[in-house]
């Protein structure tokens, strides 16, 4: 815990420290160009640090993580979140998007958390749970390198249930030593990183336990990521046979290649569609990679195999049978009223029926290196088993 004189030393140090920073002229798009507009609105702004390797995250607002950097504050900001709505000032935390955020599922069906009890569930009745909407987090833990914070919230699903839980988030920024850990790799010197683990933890408050006839609430971790023309996401499978992912909301159109049992998906935010893969053909790792921006993403999750993985596919009438990853690729749109010019990472958790005082635990790393080609190629080689001259070209 931090006591009351510490965190007001905390938070000298870091505005002294950032009022320096400012006064260097940063480019558009720049990490400290972003950060220079987040001080402006998000008070509490944590930047964790590793060198170059820049976090920038809120505990208050749910432990999300808004961007991150490779190379300092004049390095690219890789994380999107909506400015626009950050400077209205409006309290909806479920919208402004960032590298990493909570969440919470299903999103469709019975047991759906974004519909109200006996409501048609189509798009304009969609409804966020106020508790994703406003609810701000108290601060457990902050460090160089983690902030741990949290808060109670009650969430009600489509069939009534209120799920009362005790929700916490810890950003942990992964040094260079522990991403080659966790990865196998070895990072070249040429190459600029960043890493961190997004880890979310829920407890029971509930004195009944949970039942999955009654709906059950799995862990979601959003990531919101920078677009390109020519980028692609990289889903390696354990079926070297697969033919089809789960696709959602639009034909697909070509965006997905399937190649021995990998899966390659277009992220360019010029159309929207969302794909999916189930537990039966899972490998925890997914990544992608932009010649444009000279960057390769990898993401990594928790997964261990457990029955219940909820469905949020709006075309399914089974609650138990879904997706334990996504990929949602944006379009800016605005006579449908649609802003997202970002794609997603995604992962679920599984679906426990949790007892009063048990916990449900979710991590989702995100890795980002820049540099390259030839140098990008041996991690993707070694992490995601594939080489980056072979993605699909002229779609």
């Amino acid at each position: 815990m931090i006591n009351s004189s510490r965190l007001l030393f905390m938070v000298f140090i870091a505005f002294f420290f950032f009022n320096c920073e400012l006064e260097k002229n940063y480019t558009k798009g720049s990490f400290g160009e972003d950060i220079a507009f987040l001080r402006m609105y998000i008070d509490d702004l944590v930047i964790l640090e590793d060198g170059q390797s820049l976090v920038a995250v809120s505990p208050k607002y749910q432990g999300r993580v808004f961007t991150t950097s490779t190379n300092g504050y004049k390095g690219k900001s890789l994380g999107y979140f909506n400015k626009d709505l950050i400077a209205s000032k409006r309290p909806q935390l479920s919208k402004i998007g960032g590298e990493s955020r909570m969440w919470f599922g299903p999103e469709v069906g019975e047991f759906s958390i974004f519909f109200p009890p006996n409501t048609v569930q189509s798009g304009e009745n969609m409804r966020i749970s106020q508790a994703l909407d406003t609810t701000l987090f108290k601060v457990t833990r902050i460090t160089a390198k983690e902030s741990i914070s949290s808060s109670i919230m009650e969430i009600e699903n489509a069939f009534g249930t209120t799920f009362k839980i005790d929700a916490s988030r810890h950003i942990t920024l992964n040094t260079k030593d522990q991403t080659e850990k966790a990865l196998s790799i070895s990072i070249p010197n040429t190459v600029n990183f960043v890493g961190f683990s997004a880890s979310t933890e829920i407890t029971s408050l509930d004195r009944q336990q949970w039942q999955k006839e009654s709906g059950l609430l799995p862990i979601w971790d959003l990531g919101c990521m920078l677009p390109s023309e020519n980028q692609w996401v990289i889903i390696p499978t354990n079926n070297t046979d697969l033919k089809s992912v789960t696709n959602y909301f639009t034909p697909q159109e070509g965006r997905v290649v399937i190649k021995n049992g990998i899966v390659f998906y277009k992220v360019d935010a010029n159309y929207l569609n969302k794909m999916g893969i189930p537990k039966e053909y899972i490998k925890p790792v997914m990544g992608s990679y932009s010649p444009e921006l000279n960057l390769l993403n990898i993401v990594t999750y928790t997964f261990e195999n457990d029955s219940l993985y909820v469905n949020s596919d709006w075309e399914s009438k089974n609650n138990y049978n879904g997706d334990v990853m996504n990929i949602f690729n944006g379009e800016i749109n605005l006579e449908l009223d649609r802003n997202w010019p970002f794609f997603e990472f995604e992962s679920f958790s599984a679906a426990k029926e949790l007892r009063y005082g048990e916990k449900l635990k979710h991590r989702q790393s995100i890795y980002h290196f820049e540099g390259k080609m030839e140098d990008l190629n041996h991690i993707s080689t070694k992490v995601l088993g594939i080489d980056l001259s072979v993605l699909p070209q002229g779609h």
